[in-house]
């Protein structure tokens, strides 16, 4: 019970500077882009991107993807859609162990 109430209290702390920014997206979204005109070409809007992209890869990456996006508005750039990329399974990362010399965990635990 204690180990669960830690591991909460740390991944609250972790995404703190996640949810400030999605915050300050959110305060964007609600006071400043409703006095402008909407000219954004790109699905999803550029602030739905921002959020996403922080919530899916976290404050260094997702600010990374955001402001490459933000640079994607100059008029030169047709639009259309753009999603935030997603996040490959380790599954998908993991080597063939048939390749290796080192036997795989599995492998050792069966000898």
């Amino acid at each position: 019970m204690m180990a669960q109430r830690l591991q909460t209290s740390v991944a609250f702390v972790r995404n703190a500077p996640v949810r400030s920014l999605v915050f300050l997206v959110e305060l964007y979204r609600t006071y400043v882009s409703p006095t402008r005109m909407p000219t954004c070409r790109f699905t999803p809007t550029c602030s739905e991107y921002a959020v996403d992209s922080l919530r899916e890869w976290g404050v260094f990456r997702g600010l990374a993807l955001t402001v490459v996006r933000l640079a994607k508005c100059a008029p030169w750039h047709p639009g259309g859609w753009d999603p935030v990329p997603q996040r490959k399974s380790r599954r998908d990362h993991k080597t063939d162990t048939k390749h290796h010399s080192m036997p795989s965990v599995n492998q050792q635990r069966s000898t």
